[in-house]
């Protein structure tokens, strides 16, 4: 037989196991249209995951590098519709990046931040139409392994414009 202090605990964890679950169902990833002191609304921002990104010299990873990004949303754009087209960015950011690596030639602990925001510009004019994202932020990049800088004598060929099947 089950005491109540047993049931009592099975129950309270199952209430903070549905509470954890509906959180993380709503929509912590927008940060819409806040108010400022003087009444007029800021644009929005749209917080996109961590993505882990790889560095490849050489045709050889080396590294990966986990990159957190914000995009800004220009006056009047759904944050809601780039909810729905976020698994396709998301998946083009990653394959962009092992064909034509987003890999800086001083470092391996960060990616080529001017490429890799290029590129998501492109792919959101390309998935929401053009003009709805007017920036990209990226917010910070985290290296796997701390690993030391290439040397400036060695030869390294950045591959950038390899594509592999």
């Amino acid at each position: 037989m089950i005491d109540r202090t047993s049931l009592l605990r099975r129950f309270l964890v199952a209430a903070l196991l549905g509470v954890v679950a509906l959180s993380s169902i709503s929509e912590p990833v927008m940060a819409s249209e806040k108010k400022e002191s003087g009444g007029q609304a800021l644009d929005p921002t749209y917080k996109l995951g961590s993505m882990t990104i790889p560095i490849i010299v050489n045709g050889r990873i080396v590294n990966y590098v986990f990159v957190a990004m914000n995009l800004k949303l220009a006056s009047g754009a759904d944050a809601s519709s780039l909810k729905d087209k976020e698994p396709a960015l998301r998946d083009a950011i990653v394959r962009a990046a092992y064909k034509t690596p987003f890999t800086r030639s001083d470092t391996w602990k960060e990616v080529d931040s001017d490429r890799l925001k290029a590129f998501v510009l492109g792919q959101c004019s390309t998935l929401l139409g053009k003009g709805k994202v007017a920036s990209v932020e990226i917010v910070k990049q985290i290296p796997r392994q701390q690993l030391m800088p290439p040397k400036a004598s060695a030869a390294i060929q950045v591959d950038r414009e390899v594509v592999r099947p």
